[in-house]
């Protein structure tokens, strides 16, 4: 039994596309662990009192997870995580219509591909980038946008 070739193509489409949000959000997902949201102290958080000794809820001690949570080690503030994760997207906007005239110029199965393959392989120096500072992380993601 022969798949048709529109088959294929939507196929073929379907996961392209998803390759390609999945790599537009995984910074998006990974910053969660990558931020130690306990090693800032807001000032807006100074003025508020906590909840009473009464209102929290005891340590489940029947639980058998032994592993410790780890923090983040990056002290980013909310601004900061929002410039690292709004940069993909000033290098995205920039390439929408040349990415359109490369698509009818060579085709658009290589411009996907291509550009697939430029921000996959970006994404691998992310924490490389993000150990060198914010400034080497954002320009990595707007790189990544380009692809």
């Amino acid at each position: 039994m022969a798949v048709s070739q529109r088959a294929l193509l939507c196929v073929l489409s379907f996961m392209g596309f998803a390759i390609v949000y999945m790599l537009r959000v995984n910074l998006s997902v990974a910053l969660v662990a990558m931020v130690n949201a306990t090693g800032r102290i807001s000032p807006a958080s100074l003025n508020q009192s906590g909840p009473s000794d009464d209102e929290v809820c005891p340590p489940d001690s029947a639980s058998n997870d032994t592993s410790a949570a780890r923090a983040g080690q990056f002290s980013w503030d909310e601004q900061t995580q929002g410039l690292i994760l709004g940069s993909f997207f000033w290098g995205y906007i920039v390439t929408q219509i040349p990415g359109g005239l490369l698509a009818e110029r060579f085709g658009a199965k290589w411009v996907l591909g291509i550009g697939i393959l430029w921000t996959a392989a970006l994404t691998l120096l992310t924490p490389l980038a993000a150990h060198w500072g914010v400034a080497a992380l954002i320009c990595l993601r707007v790189l990544e946008g380009v692809g």
